[in-house]
């Protein structure tokens, strides 16, 4: 099937405009809300008078809100839909994000932070579940990798803009950069609204890409029966296993790798935010070169493929292969950063039906919220104890290589 349809004139498939929207929702709900904030707090813990505990608190209040509310997206995400997600978590965001922007005391900051998670969480499982709605699977990890890029470009972006922007008339820097990040992430909250549709049978289309049946008698069981079959269970808690692993593993990795090119060595913080810049734009491409590998040759050899690309990149890192070494690690990781939720996001609707695919997915990010909350915590106390991050970037390269053996054992999709 053609990228272009013709019907009086030619015109691109509405598939392609749903994930360009998606894109859009994912920046907000984690390039901006998320990822954008680590260079902020040095600024907020300075004008608020934080301690090291209390910044670590506040981080951590997005992913108690991330958490507290995919617990209930599978039961959620069915009845309210993508578009409502998308639309709806993104309103709840930029509120609280506007609330912070204007708080001047810890409890507001931190409470209102909280909030932002719960949007950001429900904004992200719906812009990820779109793919299986509008997509065949012959094209539905390309077209999650289209979405998923939005985390690139909001670090991108983020890296960019925060350090140029000066004093405001009677606010600090931070406080400007965070209420006009409310404000983009409202305007996309729109955008999603009016664009998203949860289906393509509501303009009259069918999915983009080519019919196949794949996994069908999988799927099948997962929409006649919802989560009770025995199969749909051995599937979810295997690709599960897998994203707590990366969970585990990508964000410890992002968490810490600043602070390795810095304290153990030697960069300046100049230079090691322009690498971590250059990651942001290399993400951009993870999910589409990896999502096009899952396509072409089953999900999972896409997955074996991206977790071994980043177990290369810890390595490098766990040895001290010097700068040449540390560049290398920082490429790698960026060309596979969010390869495994384009993966994982077109996996579910695969095999467990379209249907199913938002609270199928909403129970993995489950699973990789969990990852995401022990990774750091445990790289951040094995390098206290050590006195550097050699043992816990190890460790990474071992969890990888474990969730690369689980995902051998993934089913294949029937040709």
């Amino acid at each position: 099937m053609a990228l272009f349809q013709t019907s009086a004139a030619p015109r691109v498939h509405y598939a392609w405009v749903i994930v360009a929207i998606a894109l859009l929702v994912v920046f907000a709900a984690l390039g901006l809300a998320r990822f954008s904030f680590g260079m902020l707090l040095p600024a907020i813990a300075e004008d608020l008078g934080l301690n090291y505990r209390q910044q670590g608190f506040l981080s951590a209040t997005y992913f108690a809100g991330y958490l507290a509310i995919v617990f209930v997206l599978p039961w959620l995400a069915p009845r309210l839909g993508p578009r409502l997600l998308c639309g709806g978590g993104l309103a709840v965001t930029a509120l609280a994000m506007f609330v912070m922007s204007a708080g001047f005391a810890y409890p507001v900051v931190a409470s209102s932070y909280f909030i932002a998670g719960l949007g950001s969480a429900a904004a992200f499982v719906g812009a990820m579940s779109l793919p299986s709605f509008w997509f065949h699977p012959s094209h539905r990890a390309r077209g999650a990798g289209v979405a998923v890029a939005g985390a690139g470009v909001g670090i991108l972006f983020s890296g960019l803009l925060v350090p140029r922007v000066t004093d405001g008339l009677t606010v600090a820097p931070w406080q400007l950069i965070w209420t006009g990040f409310a404000a983009l992430t409202l305007v996309v909250s729109l955008l999603a609204f009016w664009y998203l549709r949860n289906r393509p049978a509501a303009l009259g289309l069918s999915p983009f890409g080519r019919v196949q049946a794949a996994n069908a008698g999988l799927a099948g069981a997962a929409e006649r029966g919802g989560f009770t079959s025995r199969r749909v269970w051995a599937i979810l808690v295997r690709l599960g296993a897998v994203y707590f692993f990366f969970g585990i593993t990508c964000l410890s990795y992002t968490t810490f790798i600043v602070t390795t090119m810095v304290d153990d060595r030697g960069l300046t913080v100049s230079t090691a935010g322009l690498l971590w810049a250059i990651v942001g734009g290399l993400s951009i491409l993870s999910g589409g070169l990896f999502g096009n590998i899952s396509d072409r040759f089953g999900h999972r050899v896409g997955m074996v493929a991206a977790l071994l690309t980043q177990a290369a990149a810890f390595a490098l890192v766990t040895v001290d292969a010097g700068l040449i070494g540390l560049y290398l690690s920082i490429t790698l990781f960026g060309l596979s950063a969010w390869s495994m939720p384009t993966i994982i996001s077109a996996a579910a609707g695969d095999y467990l039906g379209a249907e199913r695919a938002a609270a199928g997915f909403a129970i993995l990010t489950l699973m990789f919220a969990a990852g995401q909350a022990l990774g750091p915590a445990a790289t951040g106390w094995l390098a206290q104890w050590s006195g550097n991050f050699s043992i816990g970037y190890g460790m990474l390269v071992v969890c990888n290589l474990v969730a690369g053996a689980l995902a051998v054992g993934v089913r294949r999709q029937a040709p």
